[in-house]
């Protein structure tokens, strides 16, 4: 699929996704007077900026498509990011030349230092939903999980990712409020707990097609962990990902074989996702 190839690029080019991260230390160098960081920092908010724009676009179309499923909208939020990365790596629409101009008629300031109100602000949102950010929001939950199914954290984060858009779509409850369900885990029957709706996309004989579905909803991100990884350990369908716990590989084939998931191209997503996480810890 093309777009999973993109997305596989992306993963094994982290340069080319937007990180907020560095914003912030960015402004700090800019407030203190050095002119790299200045044009540094106002190319990293005009590339911040770009990429608002492109998910504001996203959001205005009409729901209940195809592309509304978690893993499409991981894509489609990877390839806005890289388009955006791209316009202010070359040309730009001249807000970054702005930026800086602005910065320099500042004078130079010792310690905190930041940018202008409008880019910090905006820089500290995007560390907050970009894919470190998820990364080190749900490591400490993906740690205990992990212990308990005898994978590597970074599996259980890579597939929360996958499933959640790295966080940022999420079932909701009736009140508006996140479900926390970063695991995509359905509410059957057996379901005691509160519920959460939201229309997916399964595939029947390998085409997609749009569900609303009732979803599990937690109290937290914790519970969510703990819950995904009690179905694991007990339920009997998912014996072979518990034998090849070992193998991130083998543990994805394994879930999606066992039904977990009906995207017949599951586990290699999964495995794409991953290589982006592994480069999220090994950059932070």
């Amino acid at each position: 699929m093309a777009i999973g190839d993109l997305m596989g690029a992306s993963a094994a080019s982290p340069a080319l996704a937007i990180d907020g991260r560095g914003l912030v230390p960015l402004g700090r160098r800019a407030a203190a007077g050095s002119p790299d960081a200045i044009d540094a920092a106002a190319a990293q908010f005009e590339s911040l900026f770009l990429g608002m724009v492109l998910d504001g676009m996203r959001r205005t179309k009409l729901d209940g498509g195809f592309g509304d499923s978690g893993e499409m909208q991981l894509f489609e939020q990877m390839f806005d990011r890289q388009i955006a990365q791209g316009i202010a790596g070359g040309r730009g629409l001249g807000l970054a030349r702005l930026l800086a101009e602005q910065l320099r008629r500042m004078p130079a300031v010792a310690g905190e230092g930041a940018l202008p109100a409008a880019a910090q602000p905006a820089g500290e949102a995007a560390a907050a939903g970009s894919p470190a950010g998820f990364v080190r929001e749900v490591m400490p939950h993906a740690k205990r999980a992990a212990g308990a199914l005898g994978v590597s954290p970074l599996v259980l984060v890579a597939q929360a990712a996958l499933e959640s858009g790295w966080g940022e779509r999420l079932p909701r409850r009736a009140d508006g409020s996140t479900s926390f369900n970063v695991f995509g885990i359905k509410a059957g029957r057996a379901w005691a707990g509160e519920r959460a709706a939201a229309r997916t996309v399964e595939y029947e004989n390998g085409l997609p097609v749009g569900q609303d579905a009732e979803f599990r909803a937690y109290p937290d991100l914790a519970a969510a962990f703990d819950d995904y990884a009690r179905l694991i350990a007990t339920d009997p369908r998912y014996a072979g990902a518990r034998a090849g716990s070992g193998d991130a590989a083998r543990y994805f084939a394994e879930l999606q074989s066992a039904g977990y998931a009906t995207d017949p191209a599951y586990a290699e997503k999964a495995a794409r996702v991953l290589d982006r996480v592994r480069a999220e810890v090994d950059d932070a």
